[in-house]
């Protein structure tokens, strides 16, 4: 007679990550093939509906190097309060306002080096990483070319609906290394991207005009 083996808890754990793992990679190429218009509109969450987080999956030791190279001025804008913490479904995802948090243009390079990734964990982290950065120095150079200008009220207007847009992006593209797990924190990386890549591309149109 055949016996028949229960699954150990460290069983059940890799099948996890593993699903995380390729649902992320999923995600991420997704992200860079579906062309975005970036508005700089910033809208309010659809919170009535949403259920309460539940228990996640084991977190990561170290948060990701986006994380660690945001500038002060981008992490002044995170939510300091649990009252500005997002609204998360079971899975422990925030819920996000528009598709600006899912999508944009990103560099066919991106696409390549997550393709070629296998859904390791380690080697789409190293993939993404590459692609904030570079967005993020997008994003960085418009914002100094405009600052460079004369003093106006547009650039007073455009200083605040910076800090509504980066105050937005850490609320709902947020990694808890606490409670969340490594599809999480791929997930909140991509999130990170998507809105450093779209702000390039609004700023960049306005310095263009």
């Amino acid at each position: 007679m055949q016996e028949l083996k229960a699954r150990t808890p460290l069983n059940r754990a890799m099948d996890c990550t593993r699903r995380w793992s390729v649902l992320a990679l999923s995600v991420m190429l997704t992200a860079c093939q579906a062309p975005h218009t970036e508005s700089a509109a910033i809208s309010e969450p659809q919170a009535a509906s949403a259920p309460a987080a539940t228990t996640k999956t084991p977190a990561p030791s170290q948060a990701s190097a986006p994380e660690a190279v945001v500038s002060a001025a981008e992490q002044d804008a995170s939510p300091k309060t649990a009252a500005d913490a997002p609204v998360t479904d079971e899975e422990g995802n925030p819920y996000r306002p528009d598709d600006s948090y899912n999508r944009a243009n990103l560099r066919p390079e991106f696409k390549k080096c997550a393709a070629a990734s296998d859904a390791v964990t380690s080697a789409m982290q190293a993939c993404a990483d590459e692609e904030f950065l570079w967005q993020q120095k997008r994003m960085r150079a418009a914002l100094a070319t405009i600052d460079a200008g004369p003093d106006s009220e547009f650039k007073d207007k455009l200083g605040d609906e910076q800090d509504a847009y980066m105050r937005d992006t850490n609320r709902y593209c947020q990694f808890d290394a606490a409670t969340q797990g490594q599809g999480q924190m791929l997930d909140a990386q991509s999130c990170r991207i998507n809105r450093y890549a779209n702000r390039a591309d609004a700023l960049e149109a306005l310095i263009s005009k």
